[in-house]
């Protein structure tokens, strides 16, 4: 596993001035102001987090998306820029025991999952990390949440995932099950209970 950087929250706002050093045109594509920024500091000291990591993709406008730490774990954050101001428009909460072993590099944002934008997480179990990991899948533009996790008692997924029309959804957390064991030569994400009567909708 990775090294994860803390960042304190007072310098949350530090963080943030390496986006307001690049060109004009890129920093515009980001939409967000420094008094953007700001009320996004604001949100992580009130809710006493860390901020390890922020995505603005242009390809997101006008969303972005954070990976926070407190008391109680990881959290992941979506905001949206939209009337002139940032407002949280997704929160996670404190991710399950499953998720206590991941790094920052286990958020990967996706240009492309079907008519969206994807956000998902990784990680596992700090008491058994190769019996007991997960993968998380948030949708920003349809408002839509899917998780599958694994453990010695079998595999757990979101119910949604049994509707064909998910079935992106649910190649897109296999792919992320994937990259989180990737050191596991030809490994085959498990089937979500029920899923063998599933198919791709044509």
């Amino acid at each position: 596993m990775q090294r994860r950087i803390v960042i304190s929250l007072t310098s949350a706002i530090l963080l943030l001035a390496p986006f307001f050093a690049q060109p004009r045109k890129a920093v515009a594509q980001m939409g967000y102001s420094g008094k953007d920024m700001g009320r996004i500091g604001q949100w992580l000291t009130f809710n006493q987090l860390e901020l390890y990591r922020l995505e603005i993709p242009s390809y997101a406008a006008p969303y972005s998306v954070l990976l926070a730490s407190g008391h109680h774990g990881w959290r992941i954050v979506v905001f949206l820029r939209d009337g002139g101001e940032v407002n949280e428009d997704w929160d996670s909460g404190s991710l399950p025991k499953v998720f206590q072993l991941a790094s920052t590099d286990s958020l990967v944002l996706l240009p492309k999952v079907g008519k969206n934008f994807g956000v998902t997480f990784t990680g596992c179990s700090i008491k058994d990390c190769q019996e007991n990991y997960g993968a998380i899948l948030y949708l920003p533009w349809s408002h839509e949440f899917f998780f599958k996790e694994i453990s010695e008692k079998g595999v757990t997924c979101s119910e949604t995932l049994l509707d064909p029309h998910n079935y992106i959804a649910l190649r897109t957390l296999d792919a992320a099950l994937k990259r989180q064991e990737s050191f596991i030569p030809q490994y085959v994400p498990p089937f979500c209970p029920g899923m063998g009567l599933v198919q791709p909708p044509r």
